[in-house]
């Protein structure tokens, strides 16, 4: 005589331990993720597994169906996992190998007792089951992912404002932070400082950052950290949105307050037909504040960057314009062509990133000369 459900149900759950082994080891050679778990996390999975099984047996041999609070404490375990970072396919993916090998394994042990209306009913009542604690699975999954993301950009914003305003007792500090939330950041970095900027704007210059790009706005002024920004590509950005900014490259954790200070005078003093300024800007203004660590040779060295030895022709021409004014009188003071005087200035624009024909630029050009003589 065909043992009954309950029956069924007792043998399987009185000794459960081998059918919860065997889910296991099908789920561990079946999905690789699962393999690199450690041991107490592979306890909590055999309890998983342990739980799924009798729920469905009862299900099953009463006729009922989950309840709301099953639907919950699933949903608890979706965030969990979403804590823990495990994926939510492999998590989906689990269960439904853990429902085949299963049936498998009724089948083999009790498939000339059971009637194929039971094994059907059985079938039936675990993808009932699976289907609405996947659910819960997922809503708790993604609404601790959301809290998380949430969370994290907190932090990573708290982390940036920290940063700016020299509230890290040293370099290793700040470096510990970023190992806490994930990110990897070289020693020298680029801070990109707007000018009256809103979150809008930040959001709008993310993809001329490279990754990772933290951010937050202090003031009206945002702040972005990043390993290096695309200047080519953030210069429409910031046209369109009529922002102007302070690129800071080569930048350490103490020395970002500093920067930070002098790149906010420099938004406010500088023209507003100058874009984007940048450490040669900024090193020069210190010098003209009379602030205590400006430094004339550094600040020549920054804003006359990419002109270098071999190159004095283009020196020479700058400090032969500051006297003369325009590339007529320039080049007959060199005794050259003005069409190789205005040759030179292209080069000395393209290597200094300074059009001398700018105001501006001109001033910060011959101030950096003054301060190397």
């Amino acid at each position: 005589m065909p043992d009954s459900r309950d029956q069924v149900r007792r043998r399987i759950t009185g000794d459960d331990a081998v059918l919860v082994e065997h889910l296991l080891g099908v789920i561990l050679s079946e999905i690789p993720g699962y393999q690199v778990l450690d041991a107490l996390q592979l306890e909590e999975v055999r309890g998983n597994i342990r739980w799924n099984v009798g729920r469905v047996l009862d299900l099953w041999t009463t006729g009922t169906a989950l309840t709301d609070a099953d639907a919950l404490r699933f949903r608890g375990v979706g965030a969990v996992r979403a804590r823990d970072g495990r994926p939510l396919s492999v998590i989906l993916r689990s269960y439904r190998v853990a429902a085949s090998a299963f049936m498998g394994y009724v089948a083999d042990h009790f498939g000339e007792t059971l009637t194929a209306k039971d094994m059907a009913d059985l079938a039936q009542v675990w993808l009932a089951a699976d289907d609405r604690l996947s659910d819960a699975l997922h809503e708790g999954y993604q609404a601790a992912e959301t809290s998380i993301s949430t969370d994290r950009d907190r932090a990573l914003s708290r982390l940036v404002s920290d940063l700016v305003l020299g509230r890290h007792a040293h370099e290793g500090a700040f470096a510990a932070r970023l190992r806490e939330l994930g990110v990897q950041l070289p020693r020298q970095f680029t801070v990109v400082v707007l000018h009256t900027a809103e979150r809008a704007d930040l959001e709008a210059v993310s993809p001329a950052m490279a990754e990772p790009a933290m951010h937050a706005v202090i003031d009206g002024t945002g702040i972005v950290v990043t390993e290096q920004a695309d200047v080519k590509a953030l210069r429409p950005v910031l046209q369109r949105r009529g922002v102007r900014c302070c690129v800071l490259t080569g930048i350490g954790a103490n020395e970002t307050p500093r920067w930070y200070r002098l790149a906010k005078a420099c938004l406010e003093r500088a023209p507003a037909d100058r874009l984007i300024l940048d450490r040669g800007d900024a090193e020069v203004l210190a010098l003209l504040a009379g602030r205590a660590d400006a430094d004339p040779e550094r600040a020549a060295a920054t804003a006359l960057a990419g002109i270098t030895t071999g190159q004095e022709h283009l020196l020479d021409t700058l400090d032969a314009l500051f006297a003369a004014g325009n590339a007529e009188e320039v080049a007959a003071r060199l005794g050259v062509h003005p069409q190789t005087v205005r040759y030179r200035l292209r080069r000395i624009t393209a290597l200094t990133g300074r059009d001398p024909r700018r105001p501006w630029d001109l001033f910060v050009l011959q101030c950096a000369r003054l301060a190397a003589q």
